[in-house]
């Protein structure tokens, strides 16, 4: 998750980003998500104060590993 707080605005804004199966891959994609966040912010004029985290969560159980399945055929059903 992204944090980010901007002078003379009184809301923080956040930006959720997903899909890592590991704590290490989460870490090193923060790092890359925090740098391209500050570039974007300089190459606008922005001054922007930028806090990243890694915050594990169970949702739901991960689907990177299910083998995947061919697209359901409405044709099938008994309608």
């Amino acid at each position: 998750m992204a944090l980010m707080s901007y002078p003379n605005v009184n809301a923080i804004h956040y930006k959720g980003f997903g899909g890592f199966t590991t704590q290490e891959e989460c870490e090193e994609k923060r790092v890359i998500t925090e740098n391209g966040i500050a570039d974007m912010e300089i190459n606008r004029g922005a001054t922007v104060y930028i806090e990243t985290y890694c915050i594990e969560m169970h949702a739901f159980p991960t689907q990177f590993d299910a083998p995947r399945r061919s697209p359901v055929n409405p044709a099938e059903f008994d309608v």
